[in-house]
C-alpha cells in the first residue's frame, strides 16, 4: 500500500509571467491605464498564446479541457497551449527577439520557474508589474506572503502570479515501513538503516532541486537568511551543513550515491519496481 508522508515539505507556486516582447511601450502603457472590464472588451476575439512545459499530462488537460472551453465561452478568447520540453529554450527565443527588435512575438504567456523568472526580470523579457490589474489576485492571493512577494529569492514586483500551489512529499510503502520519518534528521537515520532504499533526482530535476532546497532549509535553520543579498562565499559557508548531510547519506543510497536517477519519472519506476522504498 502507498501512502504519503507529507512531513517533509516546500511549497512549490506554479507561476504564468506576462511576456513583455509581444506589446509595444506605448500599447503596454495603454494597457495598464484600462481597467479590468475595459481589457476584456479589447480582448474579445482574440487568441492567447501560452508555453508550458508540456510532461504533465493532467496539466495539460486542465488547460485544454476545462480552462481553455471556460475563457472561450465566457469571453471569446482563444487559449493555445503551446508544449515546450525546457525553458531555456523559449528564454532564448525572447532573447533573441529582443535583440532584433521584434515587438511581436509569438509568446503572451509562459509558466515559469524561479530561475527563469529571474533571468527573464534582468534581461527586460516581462511585460511589467501586471499583477494588481487582476481581480482573481486581489480577491484570492495574499500578496503579504513571502512565497508571493519573492520567487527563489527575487522579488517578483507583481511580474508574475500564481496559478497553482503543491506541496512536496515524499511517497512511501506502509508495508515496508510501518514507523515512517517526520524530519531530515529522522530521514538521514532511516537511511542508514535501510541502505540502497532511498534515493533522490540529480539535479537540476524539478524534484532533485526541491528536495536539496528542503535540506538546506533544515539543516541550515530555515529558508528567511536566503532572502537577502548574499555572496558567493557566505553561501558556502552558510550550506556547509546541507554538504555534510548529503555526503553522509550518499553511501547508503541507491547504488551507495554512485549515480542517481535522472528524473522523478526514474524514481517513480524505481519505486514500483521495489528497488527503493520512497518516491
Amino acid at each position: 500500500m502507498k501512502r504519503r508522508l507529507s512531513i517533509l515539505f516546500i511549497f512549490i507556486i506554479t507561476i504564468f509571467s506576462i511576456v513583455g516582447c509581444s506589446e509595444t511601450e506605448t500599447k503596454k502603457k495603454d494597457l495598464m491605464k484600462e481597467n479590468w472590464d475595459s481589457i476584456l472588451k479589447k480582448a474579445k476575439g482574440e487568441t492567447v498564446n501560452i508555453h508550458m512545459w508540456g510532461g504533465n499530462v493532467p496539466v495539460n488537460k486542465y488547460i485544454d479541457k476545462w480552462v481553455s472551453p471556460q475563457l472561450k465561452e465566457q469571453f471569446d478568447i482563444t487559449l493555445n497551449r503551446v508544449p515546450i520540453n525546457d525553458a531555456k529554450d523559449m528564454i532564448n527565443k525572447l532573447l533573441t527577439e529582443k535583440e532584433v527588435n521584434k515587438t511581436d512575438g509569438s509568446i503572451d504567456i509562459f509558466w515559469i520557474n524561479g530561475e527563469n523568472f529571474k533571468n527573464s526580470k534582468d534581461n527586460g523579457l516581462l511585460w511589467g508589474s501586471f499583477a494588481e490589474k487582476l481581480p482573481n489576485y486581489n480577491k484570492y492571493v495574499d500578496k503579504n506572503a513571502e512565497d508571493i512577494k519573492y520567487d527563489f529569492g527575487e522579488l517578483t514586483e507583481g511580474m508574475e502570479v500564481p496559478w497553482g500551489k503543491s506541496q512536496f512529499v515524499l511517497i512511501y510503502d506502509s508495508e515496508k515501513i510501518k514507523n515512517p520519518p517526520i524530519n531530515m534528521l529522522k530521514l538521514k537515520e532511516w537511511v542508514k538503516k535501510n541502505k540502497g532504499k532511498f534515493t533522490y533526482p540529480a539535479p537540476p530535476d524539478f524534484t532533485g532541486s526541491a528536495f536539496i532546497r528542503q535540506v538546506l532549509y533544515e539543516e541550515t535553520g530555515g529558508y528567511e537568511k536566503y532572502l537577502q543579498s548574499m555572496n558567493a562565499n557566505e553561501f558556502i559557508k552558510e550550506a556547509k551543513p546541507l554538504w555534510n548531510y548529503l555526503n553522509e547519506i550518499k553511501p547508503f543510497l541507491w547504488r551507495e550515491g554512485k549515480t542517481y536517477p535522472e528524473s522523478s519519472g526514474k524514481l517513480d519506476r524505481l519505486y514500483g519496481n521495489g528497488e527503493v522504498w520512497m518516491t
